[in-house]
């Protein structure tokens, strides 16, 4: 039987600035040092502090991430900003629910525009008429928070997603899957409660396509139905839903933006991506790498461009890895973004360029930093030379970065790479490096860009051929 964890997906667009470029030259001789493989030391997972709930992550206008999670046995909401690529809180605040009343479910955060955080904590019970759920805000980018307005109506919050300038939120139990939304300045709760999917509800999700909501929720009967109320439409009435797909044995791993998860409950086990277009879900897509074998948890987060990253954590090596896609037919290479025994659940804040930071929560507050790729590009102008002579490498690095360094490694023993000689992207990412045969010999040369903590891996590239004679 599966065991399954949800990653909450808050995305938002940042801007990924990388600056200017040279060239250069190198000999074949070695130099000391040197590394094996093709190594990715940004991709290491960092402690924020102890949690004591599931939590949630947002990104801010400036590329910060807000990550909330509950603290002190549940009774407080701890929210923490963390610098792009950094380790430790910027700033962080402890917020205590007025009267005495704890802290319930999942906080949910938000970063609606610039130095703007709210923070949606469900809490229980002092049977105010305007509900227990609690909206605090942030008007300096997290330094200090207001007090907390009641905006929870009849409904707890289960899950949630940012809607234009709304909150959406959702609760499952007995009655369905039931939907309020409230403004990110709501003062007080909405004035009705929707009920999109009357079938009793085990889990529910919310995501959202071109500025309207989808409500997704998995049955008692292994099905995962899916209601969706276009832009426009009141979210906060059961009429303004109508149904988006409907999908027997397969339970609900997630949804975010319109990007629907689900795991088969018969036959091979499959986790299948369905994709959104407006009035319905197309065809079927399997994941690649997660079919049976063990326990296995599984996530989704759509970033603002629109393309896929499907976190699993799986049993057999609790490392949390990192699968995208920007159709559903073709995937990019698994990613390995560390060691996650320590963590049940997970929630992603990711760019458009689809990097930013996994929160790993319900056990440590764990950050797991999540990537761009590069590709690098390399050839020599010729394979073999005479003792004495040059030939020229060159090649190209995307996405391109002006001033991005780039490094010259020759491969030596033990398959161990050596750094030679660097130098600079120009603004279209191209480089070249002028190599001398030095000592006869058959010498293997590779390009590496450069990582920037927070937004790109290192970038490495096929390793060429290069004969020298005597």
């Amino acid at each position: 039987m599966d065991v399954r964890r949800s990653v909450l997906a808050i995305s938002t667009a940042s801007l990924l600035c990388l600056s200017a470029a040279l060239s250069g030259a190198a000999s074949a001789a070695t130099a000391s040092g040197g590394v094996k493989g093709d190594p990715q030391p940004e991709l290491k997972p960092f402690n924020i502090s102890t949690a004591t709930s599931a939590g949630t992550a947002a990104m801010e206008a400036n590329g910060d991430i807000v990550v909330t999670y509950d603290v002190d046995n549940s009774s407080k909401t701890f929210v923490c900003v963390l610098g792009r690529g950094g380790h430790k809180c910027l700033h962080s605040v402890t917020l205590t629910p007025p009267g005495g009343i704890g802290d319930y479910d999942t906080p949910l955060v938000f970063a609606p525009s610039a130095n703007h955080i709210v923070v949606l904590q469900a809490t229980c019970c002092d049977a105010s008429p305007d509900g227990d759920d609690l909206l605090y805000t942030s008007a300096n980018g997290g330094l200090s928070y207001s007090a907390p307005a009641r905006v929870g109506g009849t409904i707890d919050v289960d899950s949630g997603a940012l809607i234009g300038s709304d909150i959406v939120f959702a609760e499952d139990g007995g009655g369905g899957a039931q939907v309020e939304s409230v403004p990110v300045t709501a003062s007080g709760p909405p004035a009705s409660t929707a009920s999109p999917i009357t079938a009793e509800s085990f889990a529910v999700g919310v995501g959202t396509y071109h500025g309207g909501a989808l409500i997704a929720s998995e049955s008692t009967t292994d099905t995962t139905a899916v209601a969706y109320a276009p832009a426009g439409d009141n979210f906060n009435a059961s009429g303004s839903y109508h149904s988006a797909g409907s999908f027997k044995h397969e339970d609900l791993l997630g949804i975010s933006g319109g990007a629907l998860l689900t795991i088969q409950t018969t036959g091979k086990d499959h986790v299948l991506l369905r994709l959104f277009n407006g009035t319905g879900f197309g065809a079927a897509h399997v994941v690649p790498g997660h079919g049976t074998g063990g326990p296995q948890a599984f996530g989704i987060a759509q970033d603002p461009s629109r393309t896929v990253h499907v976190f699993a954590d799986r049993a057999a090596a609790y490392h949390l890895v990192e699968v995208s896609t920007s159709n559903g037919t073709r995937w990019g290479p698994q990613v390995n973004l560390g060691n996650a025994i320590a963590n049940t659940f997970f929630s992603a804040a990711l760019d458009a360029h689809g990097s930013g930071l996994v929160l790993g929560t319900a056990g440590p507050g764990r950050g797991y930093p999540v990537l761009a790729s590069q590709t690098v590009s390399f050839s020599l102008k010729s394979g073999t030379i005479r003792k004495g002579r040059s030939t020229t490498g060159s090649g190209k690095a995307s996405p391109a970065g002006a001033g991005r360094e780039i490094s010259l490694q020759v491969e030596g023993s033990g398959g161990i790479w050596h750094t030679i000689a660097t130098t600079h992207e120009t603004a279209s990412g191209s480089f070249k490096f002028t190599i001398k045969g030095a000592s006869a010999g058959t010498f293997h040369y590779r390009a590496v860009a450069s990582d920037r903590a927070g937004y790109l891996m290192f970038g490495y590239s096929a390793a060429r051929s290069l004969h020298v004679t005597g």
